[in-house]
């Protein structure tokens, strides 16, 4: 016959075999979340360093460029100056010298000639109402351009994979406490009757506190 004692047990342990199978599911899921986050990271990792690596190209190739439309106004620029010092200079002489004002005015066709081929190896959008060049208005809007096309924020990808780094961390601490749930659990087969009710409630708190913390986590609310 039963004693009374088994009997009481029995329903108990009903109980206990389900609290097992409940912790062991929650922590799968946990387990696969923490999993998930993980690859999350990497991925935002890869991402950081694809795009450190686009905004270095980006900035050299918009440097080259700007910079050698750049040389190019100072080309146009030099041929323009030399342009107007012969036009006062050819201005400043009488009329009776010839030969000068032949060799000048063969001089100002060849630099108005070279100004005006200067003029369209650069982009005149970039040139200023005082004849200056906005090199740095060029630069940003090479970026800019650049940016519309590729990734270049290394930093927000890094801290992504930051924030899923700690949200993994935080998931493999809901393992771990849910894992001593199931340890407690599984103990109550083997130890008295009075530690029998201490690994329960023990095993029932640490339950609640792995699954509960696992839920924020995943809302978002611990990170």
């Amino acid at each position: 016959m039963e004693t009374p004692e088994e009997r009481s047990d029995g329903p108990a342990m009903v109980i206990v075999a389900l609290l097992i199978a409940f912790t062991s599911v929650i922590g799968a899921i946990v387990a696969w979340r923490g999993s998930i986050a993980a690859d999350a990271a990497g991925d935002a990792d890869t991402a950081g360093l694809r795009a450190t690596i686009n905004l270095n190209e980006t900035r050299a190739l918009s440097s080259v460029t700007a910079y050698g439309d750049y040389g190019a106004y100072t080309q146009y620029y030099r041929e323009r100056q030399l342009t107007q010092t012969l036009e006062e200079d050819l201005a400043e002489l009488p009329e009776d010298a010839e030969d000068e004002i032949e060799v000048l005015v063969e001089e100002l066709s060849r630099t108005t000639d070279n100004a005006t081929a200067a003029q369209g190896t650069f982009p005149n959008q970039y040139l200023n109402r005082d004849g200056t060049y906005a090199l740095d208005r060029q630069l940003g809007q090479l970026f800019a351009d650049s940016a519309r096309l590729r990734d270049l924020d290394p930093a927000a990808n890094f801290a992504e994979a930051d924030r899923f780094r700690v949200k993994s961390e935080q998931f493999l601490i809901a393992f771990s406490i849910l894992a001593v749930a199931l340890v407690a659990f599984t103990l109550i087969e083997v130890v008295g009757q009075r530690a029998k009710y201490l690994l329960l409630i023990a095993g029932s708190l640490l339950l609640v506190a792995g699954t509960v913390g696992a839920v924020l986590v995943e809302m978002g609310r611990l990170s």
